[in-house]
């Protein structure tokens, strides 16, 4: 088992590897290379799927663990729609689109029944 600082450097990785790849530009050579219908929405919903679960276990060993899921929950989709405002504000090579919100918010959700899923039958989480 980890301690909270190991889960505070997971979270805080994953996030920042997150925001950078919502604001770099990624070669469309690359993207065209997958052909798959909507692949940028799996990656956003994936992406923000694991922000919960990461900052959850993180959260969960902290004086906040009674609401941990609400707040991972916020947290994700505040940071999603933030990430989107960003790309408009701070990029040219990238827009926001309602529906990477709406992607970001879905993984994010996924993230929490999951994790409702599989602490449903203990008294603690990890």
């Amino acid at each position: 088992m980890l301690n909270k600082k190991s889960y505070f450097f997971i979270a805080i990785s994953w996030t920042c590897f997150v925001s950078i790849l919502s604001l770099i530009t990624i070669s469309s050579e690359i993207g065209e290379s997958i052909n798959v219908d909507f692949k940028d929405k799996y990656v956003h919903f994936l992406f923000y799927f694991v922000f919960v679960i990461v900052w959850f276990l993180f959260l969960d060993r902290t004086k906040y663990a009674k609401s941990v899921k609400l707040l991972a929950l916020i947290l994700a989709i505040t940071f999603g729609v933030l990430m989107e405002i960003c790309q408009g504000l701070f990029t040219t090579t990238r827009t926001p689109d309602v529906y990477d919100v709406l992607a970001n918010s879905i993984g994010a959700f996924t993230g929490i029944i999951i994790l409702n899923l599989f602490y449903k039958n203990t008294k603690t989480t990890p």
